[in-house]
């Protein structure tokens, strides 16, 4: 009896070994399942900042569901991924972890306010200016 081929619900955890942009596809990721063999994952250039997102440095592992290309039961290659139903699994995320925002404000309090009422209003579009004293930006 011949395995399922052809395109089908796909339901993994995979650890991300690497990604890759392909001009045909868009871009890729190379993923580790847990049974030790590989598969690349499709995205479109619209998910890639919502699954770069996800990484942060190191080893992670998402459970991706979306739709597989199969071959004999095989799963080939996941064509179609599901951002809504997808997420990072490994680690978890740790919701000790501070906030940006929070970073941010534990700065802001390191300094006097009059400190930072001397900063600059056009200091980002004029920093080489400030810096290194060339002509200033004026829009």
């Amino acid at each position: 009896m011949p395995g399922k081929t052809g395109h089908h619900p796909v339901e993994v955890v995979a650890k991300v070994q690497s990604m890759e942009l392909d001009v045909d596809r868009n871009g890729s990721y190379k993923l580790l399942l847990e049974d030790g063999s590989t598969v690349h994952a499709d995205f479109t250039a619209a998910q890639w900042d919502s699954l770069e997102s996800m990484h942060r440095r190191g080893e992670f592992a998402l459970k991706i569901v979306g739709e597989g290309d199969f071959a004999d039961d095989r799963l080939k290659r996941i064509v179609s991924i599901d951002l809504k139903k997808t997420n990072r699994v490994w680690p978890p995320e740790d919701p000790e972890m501070p906030t940006l925002l929070h970073v941010l404000n534990e700065i802001h309090k390191q300094f006097p306010q009059d400190d930072w009422d001397d900063i600059p209003t056009d200091a980002a579009k004029n920093l080489h200016y400030y810096l290194y004293g060339r002509p200033k930006v004026d829009d």
